[in-house]
This record gives C-alpha cells, sequence and structure tokens, in this order.
C-alpha cells in the first residue's frame, strides 16, 4: 500500500510529487494519459500564457517577461514527469473507502493507499450550451477545447461564442488571420497590463490580492466568476480593442430561432462592467500604499479607449459558417466516494481538505487563494496539501474511521 496517491500528472499533481518527494513521502503519481494530457488535447497551437515567466517558476527558467506556448508549457511539463513516480495510462474509474485507507479502482486493477491528493482539476469537461443542437449541420462547431488553428476552419465567418481568456485570445488571432468574426460577449473582468510605469501583475502580488481567500471577499459570488482578462505580452486586453480590430460584438447568444441567431442587448454593460474591473484594479493599487508604491502619472492605456458599438440583435444563420464555443469547462467528480460529494456531484471539501480523513485537493479555482488552479499557485497549494497529508500519516487519529461522514473528524 503507498502511503499517498496522487490523481492526475498535470501540473497541479506534478507539483504535488514534487512537494511530497522534497517531505520524503512514498507515492504514486496515476495518469489517464500522459503526463499534461490537458494541456496536450485541449489547447489551441497559438495559444500563450498571459501570466509572464516570474509568475511561472514551477516551470523552470525562463525569462521573467516570457509567455510561454502551449507546446512549451508540455515541454516543460514533460521534464517535471521525468522526474516523477508516474503510470501513465492509468485511469482512475472510483475512489472509495477501505478499513483505514482508501482504494482506487484503475484500468490496470485496484490500486489501496492510506492518502489521496486528487489532481485531476474542475475544468476540463467542456460546456457546450443547448443552442448548439439547434444550428444547421453544415456549420463547423467546435469547442475551444477542440479548436487548433484559423486554417482548421473552412472559410467564412465565424461566430466566437464567449469573451473570457480563450475567446478573447481566439478571436484576436482569428483577427489578425483576416477572417471575419463575431463575438458574442460575456461578463468579464479585466486587468490593465500597467499602471504608473508598473507591470500591474507585480504590482498585485505585492498588495496581496493573489493571496485573497474566499473568506476575505466582501462578495463571495466572486470566486465563480471567471478570470479577469489580460492579454499574454504585456498588454492590456479590452472588448474595444478587439472592435477596433474589425470584429462585431454583440450580446449573449440567447437563441437559435429558426434561420436567426438572436442575441439579448448587454454588449454595452458586458463593457462596461469589464472597464469599472479595470478601474477597480487601480483603485487597489492605488489605495493605501507601502515603501516603494509607483507615485508617476497613469499612463495612456489603448484598451481603454471607447468604441461606438451598435450590436445587432439578430444574424442570419445563413451568414456564420463557423462557431466556436469559448464557454469554458467543468469537472468530473463522479468518480468520488459518495460521501465526498455534494448534491451537485463537485467536491466536498473545507480549503484543500475533503471531509473525510486523507483525501485531498489540489488543482482546484479557489482551493485556497485567488491564485489557486493556476501554475503561480500550484506550488503554494501542493505545499500546504503535502503537509497535510505528512500530518495525517502520521496521525493515529484518524485511522479506522468508518465511511460515515459525521463520524469524521474535523481538520479544519
Amino acid at each position: 500500500m503507498k502511503d499517498c496517491v496522487v490523481i492526475g500528472a498535470g501540473p497541479a499533481g506534478l507539483a504535488t510529487s514534487a512537494a511530497l518527494t522534497a517531505r520524503g513521502v512514498d507515492h504514486v503519481v496515476l495518469e489517464r494519459g500522459r503526463a499534461g494530457h490537458t494541456w496536450r488535447t485541449q489547447r489551441w497551437d497559438g495559444l500563450r500564457l498571459n501570466n509572464p515567466g516570474w509568475m511561472n517558476p514551477m516551470l523552470g527558467e525562463q525569462p521573467p517577461h516570457s509567455y510561454l506556448t502551449a507546446a512549451e508549457v508540455v515541454e516543460r511539463l514533460e521534464r517535471l514527469a521525468a522526474r516523477t513516480p508516474l503510470r501513465e495510462h492509468t485511469a482512475v474509474t472510483a475512489l472509495s473507502r477501505r478499513n483505514s485507507g482508501w482504494v482506487l479502482h484503475t484500468s490496470d486493477g485496484p490500486v489501496p493507499a492510506r492518502t489521496v491528493v486528487v489532481a485531476t482539476g474542475g475544468e476540463n469537461v467542456p460546456r457546450i450550451p443547448a443552442q448548439a443542437r439547434q444550428l444547421p449541420a453544415r456549420i463547423t462547431q467546435l469547442h475551444s477545447a477542440d479548436y487548433r488553428r484559423p486554417d482548421g476552419l473552412p472559410p467564412g465567418p465565424v461566430l466566437v461564442v464567449g469573451s473570457a481568456q480563450s475567446g478573447y485570445q481566439i478571436a484576436e488571432e482569428l483577427l489578425d488571420a483576416g477572417r471575419q468574426v463575431v463575438v458574442a460577449t460575456s461578463r468579464v473582468g479585466r486587468a490593465p497590463a500597467r499602471h504608473r510605469g508598473r507591470d500591474t501583475l507585480e504590482l498585485l502580488v505585492e498588495a496581496g490580492f493573489f493571496d485573497q481567500s474566499p473568506d476575505d471577499l466582501p462578495d463571495p459570488s466572486v470566486v465563480h466568476a471567471p478570470q479577469p482578462l489580460l492579454a499574454p505580452g504585456g498588454r492590456s486586453a479590452s472588448l474595444q480593442t478587439l472592435a477596433r480590430a474589425g470584429a462585431t460584438l454583440v450580446g449573449h447568444l440567447v437563441a437559435v430561432d429558426g434561420r436567426k441567431l438572436r442575441f439579448d442587448d448587454s454588449a454595452a454593460a458586458n463593457i462596461a462592467a469589464a472597464d469599472a474591473f479595470a478601474a477597480r484594479i487601480r483603485a487597489l493599487l492605488d489605495g493605501p500604499a507601502p515603501a516603494g508604491r509607483p507615485t508617476s502619472a497613469v499612463e495612456p492605456d489603448p484598451a481603454d479607449l471607447p468604441v461606438a458599438v451598435d450590436p445587432p440583435a439578430a444574424l442570419d444563420v445563413g451568414g456564420i459558417d463557423s462557431v466556436i464555443w469559448c464557454t469554458g469547462y467543468s469537472g468530473d467528480f463522479s468518480w468520488l466516494d459518495s460521501a465526498l460529494r455534494d448534491d451537485g456531484g463537485r467536491p466536498r471539501r473545507r480549503g484543500a481538505a475533503a471531509p473525510l480523513p486523507g483525501v485531498w485537493y489540489v488543482g482546484l479555482r479557489w482551493l485556497t487563494r485567488r491564485r489557486s488552479g493556476n501554475f503561480f499557485g500550484f506550488p503554494v497549494d501542493a505545499a500546504t496539501v503535502a503537509d497535510g497529508v505528512v500530518a495525517d500519516l502520521g496521525s493515529a487519529d484518524w485511522r479506522g474511521i468508518g465511511a460515515g461522514l459525521q463520524t469524521a473528524p474535523a481538520r479544519w
């Protein structure tokens, strides 16, 4: 029996393995495909990280203001995997309680473990709206997970549904390729790339923005909001930028009605909401200043420049040849022991800890802090979880606990 089994060899699982190795914990990492499976199979060719190299130390040495491509991320994950006790092509189909530990039911048979770290992520199952089934068969439809490059689409106009990080980058790439693009916008905050002569991300780190916990938030719904939009390359992104590049902005897609695509009137409100978020970021950075806070003037930002928008309420279906659904992801946790899932099928947890002893999570957004769920936060959460695993392995209190949730000792 292994002291710990980590499920998933993406960046969260690999960071966890490194933390466990540093603490001398005997463990194995199980991966359904190859290391970095989601990065290999659900990323388009032109994707770049929108956070610079200095925020991604777990991926190895890199220029501090570089922005890795998807292929470069996979290459670096492979290097991490080479130093990891890894079993690839081993899918976990169920996790259940057994005596004082756990058993993982896998494609290679049962694997017993004293502790388990679930690092499968909560954003790798594409979400596609019901409207997709109402579009004519002649229209090529892809989720962003399946899109690869502009020349992989048939000629003709493209509707990009969603304007968060994936939607923005893909729309921009299509415009650069000379494609006619319609963007069905969504409500997403945006962050200016620079503020008073400094990199905004550097300032946000110094201000503790990424260390906010869910309990710190005056509005708890923030944990469910898309991540603020920031373009790779150290430049600001905005819906106005897409409009000036030639995109037609429309509101949220609400229906496919016969020969018409129908949109609500939210485009202007979505622009305003993103601008308001950028203003709040600037106000945060101009708040009570620690020593060294920049005091130079706020530089003009092209992303702030207004555009006149007159979004159509409907478009002829015949005028669209491709649709890319940039509508996000969910996670599949149906294989977890039922006592570990809530009524919606999501992991029951407090921070990184499950309600039953010996099970931990890494890789979920807002797991412990705002930084959770990305390369900047994976090593921090992995260290916290590895310490928890060590404490579990050294404790007699949790052994022999039955499967009933009510009898499980609280660890928070």
